[in-house]
């Protein structure tokens, strides 16, 4: 399980790295909350049983990376046999990763929902990780496929990554 959790966290510092060629100063007050205030938490907000029905184990269910909560995001993961399935939520939004020059291979997914779109990491060499972003209020949704290393694929990662996101749509933020 150490490999999906350093991948995780590699994948977080990527997905962080977004934020910070995007700042500028601003005058007047920050209407986004401090920390995760708000934002949506999938280990407490998707049921059980909607995990169960992807193919992965609720028992294997982890809060952040290696336990630790991230901030400005809130992670929850999952082991499947071959892949480790994470759902993130964020305030950064689809318009922060398609800036990121981290972030390759965008694809406009509109079976998923308006402005969704798939991605992957450029750090990924092997193929074995995709993300399904999804546009709602506070920022973003993302489920992440992180295949486990060196394991056959069992189908393409991000076929995976979209129809669990399809899966999830009912109990994801609008």
């Amino acid at each position: 399980m150490l490999w999906g959790a350093c991948r995780a966290a590699v994948g977080v510092a990527a997905v962080v790295a977004l934020v910070g060629g995007c700042s500028s100063t601003v005058e007047g007050e920050a209407v986004r909350p401090a920390g995760n205030d708000g934002l949506f938490d999938p280990c407490t907000a998707i049921p059980d049983d909607v995990i169960s029905s992807l193919g992965v184990d609720v028992s294997t269910e982890e809060n952040g990376v290696l336990g630790v909560r991230q901030a400005e995001f809130e992670i929850c993961t999952w082991m499947g046999n071959w892949y480790q399935l994470g759902v993130w939520s964020t305030f950064h939004t689809l318009d922060d990763v398609r800036r990121n020059p981290e972030d390759t291979d965008i694809q406009d997914v509109p079976e998923i929902g308006d402005g969704a779109i798939t991605f992957r990491e450029g750090a990924d060499v092997d193929g074995d990780l995709c993300f399904a972003a999804l546009p709602v209020k506070q920022g973003a949704i993302f489920v992440r496929i992180d295949a486990k290393y060196q394991v056959r694929h069992e189908e393409d990662i991000c076929g995976l990554a979209i129809k669990d996101m399809i899966a999830l749509r009912e109990y994801l933020p609008k």
